[in-house]
């Protein structure tokens, strides 16, 4: 069978997973991540919603375009075969049928069963009746709780709650057709039915969401995200940087999807709607064939923000804690207003749609432009933005991109270009051209520099698997920054490329990767830009024994050369078994380091909805024991026990979470019951 391009990440995914097994999917999310910036909240949020998502597979033989468009190693023409197929073919019987749509690679589609299943239905009416939500709806409840077994400095004097991390979810779902939900989080420090939080939780989240309901595609309410375009203008989904890149080739996603994150930020709140038209409707002779979709989205949500002494905002923020008088007071200070409108045509290959967005600020952003690299970050109450972007996609050649404009007249556009000439080879290239004066509140979209704006550049990345065992990536991307940059006081660029290799003989899977970054920053004397060299490679063994053992062995390294030259590597090791109904993850890891620069990262196991990649430095010991079983028929039990002990220090961290101890112990307990 013919292969299309594969991700790296999914080298090591086990080669059988069901829907209802929510950890082999995170196999996937680990070899993604451990690449990009992990330190980005981004990781964080899309790890919830994958997570949601393995928990809540999707019906494929219900499922529309955008629910496919959901799942991030999916690309575009792999979407369009299976939708072609179910077309041709009706409902599919087994999932055994995925073998027949040529697109879909074999790691790909093992992956794929972990977040879908096969429901045979009969035609349902438009609007589904209170007694079948009633009897066939499904229920599910999962309360969190973290437990320190240390106090920091601000749990003595300064946090206006106690220490511990707590979170309760509530989802209902019929299908993909009916879903609801309401959360309710709190950070470790944030006061619980009191000083502010009169109404208990921190954060809330809520949100109902229909689909498939006659004209109406998609129907939301309450708080949800938004993807529109490439992310010039607007983008609440998925942003995985540049290994995802390579699976996804850049695709355009147009969609709405609800809002279950602990995230306090990048959600709209109000509603959103998605309309199927009449493609009568279009100005140009089109007859009646091809597809018109109408999006049309109104928000208003109170944010926070820092104020200036005259009432302006200087920065919106969003790590959303509240722990301290201080962090309360900037509590929900500025009410952001959105709206917008986006029209998508689609016919069988081309895909063509335009956005119109409005986002007006109660109080104007005014930041602090004294700061050189500060002069254009947004500034105002009112801001407007219009793009287009298209997409077309054949079996071996995928183009797409949007280009946008802000109020001012300053613009963004990026352009992906993909082609698979042979069926074991595939190559990507990518332009992007961000103006140092566009501004887009909204905007999330493929960047070196983590903003969209300025940034010029051009990544190429190549897939090349010689034959079955054996799969070879790279990608290179060079930006340039226009405007002066935080450390780089001037005109800079930098450099990133990576290359990787992944071989799977039977039950042994052997990786490694090199990644080389090189940035420009300014001198000590901030004179001259001085070019800052970051080495870091990977090594994995992993092992399926023939009695139900996994053994993942790990070993990273870093070479950071700015103005000294400092090394760290990491050796680790993890186990994963079943036994008795008892499911358990095992791990420890070495760590050692020269400084801060030469950080390393270690992705772990948690309870669901829990992201785990803990950043260290210096010298020390992690370790880790996670535990998970069926306690009744529908209560499930989750208990992960993490260790950090530091041998170069007796005080671990800074001002208000400074612990007066060289280590640090942590309980996660979850339970999760399901009706």
């Amino acid at each position: 069978m013919k292969k299309r391009l594969l991700l790296v990440a999914l080298l090591l995914v086990p080669v059988a997973c069901s829907a209802q097994d929510d950890e082999s999917w995170q196999e996937m999310f680990q070899r993604l991540s451990d690449v990009e910036d992990v330190e980005s909240a981004d990781w964080e949020e899309n790890y919830e919603w994958l997570s949601s998502l393995a928990t809540h597979p999707i019906d494929l033989n219900q499922a529309t375009r955008d629910d496919l468009e959901a799942l991030p190693f999916l690309t575009a023409q792999q979407v369009e075969d299976i939708m072609a197929y179910r077309y041709r073919h009706g409902e599919l019987q087994t999932l055994g049928e995925l073998q027949m749509i040529r697109s879909l690679d074999y790691e790909r589609r093992q992956l794929l069963q972990c977040f879908v299943f096969l429901g045979h239905q009969p035609a349902v009416p438009p609007l589904p009746r209170l007694d079948s939500l009633l009897r066939w709806g499904k229920h599910d409840v999962t309360a969190s709780l973290r437990v320190p077994f240390y106090r920091r400095e601000g749990d003595r004097n300064g946090y206006l709650g106690y220490p511990y991390k707590h979170t309760v979810r509530y989802k209902f779902h019929y299908g993909q057709r009916v879903r609801v939900g309401l959360l309710g989080a709190q950070d470790a420090g944030e006061p619980f039915f009191a000083e502010g939080n009169s109404l208990g939780y921190d954060h809330y989240a809520w949100y109902l969401m229909l689909q498939r309901l006659g004209p109406v595609e998609a129907l939301a309410a309450g708080q949800y995200r938004l993807s529109l375009g490439m992310g010039l203008i607007m983008n609440g989904g998925f942003n995985l940087g540049k290994l995802a890149t390579l699976q996804n080739l850049g695709r355009t996603n147009n969609a709405i999807r609800p809002n279950s994150s602990r995230m306090e930020y990048g959600y709209l709140q109000g509603g959103a709607v998605t309309l199927r038209l009449p493609t009568s409707l279009l100005p140009f002779g089109t007859g009646r064939k091809g597809t018109l979709l109408l999006t049309a989205y109104a928000s208003c949500r109170p944010v926070d923000a820092t104020l200036n002494a005259d009432g302006t905002a200087a920065t919106i923020l969003t790590d959303g804690y509240h722990r301290t008088p201080a962090e309360m007071q900037k509590k929900h200070n500025l009410t952001q207003t959105d709206a917008g409108l986006h029209i998508d045509y689609r016919r069988e290959a081309l895909r063509i749609g335009a956005t119109v967005a409005y986002t007006h600020l109660s109080r104007p952003l005014q930041p602090n432009t004294q700061t050189l690299y500060r002069r254009h970050y947004a500034q105002g109450s009112n801001f407007m933005n219009a793009s287009i972007d298209y997409r077309y996609t054949t079996h071996r050649l995928s183009l797409s991109g949007e280009t946008a404009i802000d109020g001012n007249g300053a613009l963004a556009t990026i352009n992906a270009l993909s082609f698979q000439p042979t069926s074991d080879f595939s190559i990507m290239a990518l332009q992007r051209f961000y103006a140092y004066r566009y501004q887009a509140l909204h905007a999330r979209s493929f960047a070196e520099g983590g903003r969209v704006q300025n940034e010029s550049g051009l990544y190429v990345g190549a897939t090349w698997r010689p034959n079955r065992q054996l799969l070879l990536a790279a990608y290179t991307d060079v930006a340039y920054f226009a405007w002066p940059k935080y450390q780089a006081s001037q005109s800079s660029y930098a450099w990133d490329n990576l290359l990787s290799a992944a071989y799977t003989a039977r039950r042994w899977r052997l990786a490694g990767r090199y990644r080389l970054h090189l940035r420009q920053r300014d001198n000590a004397e901030k004179t001259l830009l001085a070019n800052r060299m970051e080495h870091r490679g990977r090594l994995t063994l992993s092992h399926d024994t023939p009695w139900g053992v996994t053994l993942h062995t790990q070993a990273d390294a870093a070479y950071v050369n700015n103005d000294g030259n400092d090394l760290g590597f990491m050796v680790s090791e993890r186990m994963s078994s079943q036994l008795k109904g008892i499911k358990i993850d095992i791990g420890a890891g070495y760590f050692h380091t020269d400084s801060y620069d030469a950080r390393l990262y270690l992705y772990e196991r948690a309870p669901l909805y829990q992201f785990s990649f803990p950043m260290f430095y210096g010298e020390g010991l992690r370790c880790w024991l996670m535990a998970r079983t069926d306690v009744l028929n529908r209560l499930t039990l989750t208990a992960k026990l993490g260790m950090t002990k530091y041998f170069d220090r007796s005080t671990i961290g800074t001002d208000k979470q400074m612990v007066m101890h060289s280590a640090m112990t942590d309980l996660d307990l979850q339970l999760t019951y399901k009706f």
